[in-house]
């Protein structure tokens, strides 16, 4: 009997043992999972929910009627970060930001465009000549060496602000009306000297400032004859003004071998004696001085040239151009090309 009973015992208690066993695992991973869950709450308590911080940086342009520009740049981020402290350091050095614009604003400022509008042919139309005349603006008027009434258009012209040159009769290739007194390929170089100091001794007393060529498509394309007068011009301390009547002209190179001021011609204005047609050369005569700096326009005493540059000049007070005298251009081109040579040689 005890034999039975103590056979029957032992399966009890070996259950007993597996239960316990399956609790012990449960407790365990229940500790597990709670200790896991509050390290989690934790580190979530130690990090803060990003924040948005709005910046505004204002601009203050330079001109007193532009509108105040407001820059806003929002950032989020729980701490500091690079881009947060540079927006601070940015809004803390506001001053030195408009000041570091203003100078850039400066520095940037569109260049000025100057022109300088020849009236050629002057002295030659009694209607024509005192319209132009009557134009009270730095013209550059170039008269004719057989022009009449020379001296009184010429203090005229003085007195309404026009600069004065000599227009020059030259060779051209086409036949055509030519002055008794043009200079011609064939001539020796006697014969060019004798005939253009001939010229200069009509302006005798005036205050010419240059020459350029009245027509000379043939006579400006002769680097020997040329320099004859550019020999000339350099003895009277005159410049020369190419009215480019031929692509292949050889003044500019002739010019600074015999160290002459030299320009040359951008725009012809009255090719067609037309107010809107000539008005639409000023506004490309604009286009290239806004663009380069310089730009040089011809025209004529002729009825829809003048109307035209009376009413063009008038335009001119609210356009960044200026209008100067052709000896003006030259030095300030000079004066340019030597800035930039000295430039070039700093570096």
């Amino acid at each position: 009997m005890k034999k039975e009973n103590k056979q029957k015992a032992e399966p009890i208690k070996t259950k007993s043992s597996f239960v316990f066993k399956i609790v012990l695992a449960a407790v365990v991973l229940i500790s597990f999972a709670f200790m896991w869950f509050a390290g989690y709450v934790l580190a979530e308590k130690k990090v803060e929910k990003p924040q948005k911080t709005s910046v505004t940086v204002v601009m203050q342009s330079q001109e007193e009627k532009a509108p105040v520009v407001e820059v806003v740049k929002t950032i989020e981020t729980a701490t500091p970060s690079k881009e947060q402290i540079i927006v601070e350091d940015l809004v803390e050095t506001k001053d030195s930001v408009q000041e570091t614009v203003a100078v850039a604003q400066e520095e940037v400022k569109p260049q000025e465009a100057y022109i300088a509008i020849v009236i050629d042919d002057m002295g030659i139309s009694p209607k024509h000549t005192p319209e132009i005349l009557s134009i009270q603006a730095p013209i550059t008027s170039s008269f004719l060496t057989y022009g009449q009434n020379l001296h009184e258009y010429a203090k005229a012209a003085l007195d309404a602000g026009h600069e004065l040159l000599m227009h020059t009769p030259m060779e051209p290739k086409v036949e055509a009306d030519i002055a008794p007194d043009t200079l011609k390929i064939s001539m020796t170089d006697d014969e060019l000297s004798t005939a253009f100091s001939y010229m200069l001794a009509k302006f005798e007393g005036l205050p010419i400032k240059g020459t350029n060529n009245h027509m000379g498509s043939l006579f400006t394309e002769s680097a020997p004859k040329l320099d004859v007068i550019m020999k000339i011009l350099k003895s009277k301390n005159l410049f020369f003004l190419d009215s480019k009547t031929t692509e292949y002209s050889q003044a500019e190179v002739v010019a600074k071998m015999e160290d002459v001021p030299y320009i040359a011609r951008d725009i012809f204005l009255d090719n067609e004696n037309d107010y809107e047609k000539i008005m639409a050369q000023f506004r490309i005569t604009e286009a290239v001085a806004e663009k380069t700096g310089f730009a040089v326009a011809i025209g004529h005493p002729k009825s829809q040239t003048y109307l035209a540059l009376r009413d063009w000049v008038e335009t001119l007070k609210d356009k960044n151009v200026k209008l100067i005298h052709l000896s003006d251009m030259i030095n300030l081109k000079n004066q340019k090309n030597n800035e930039q040579a000295k430039k070039t040689l700093d570096e």
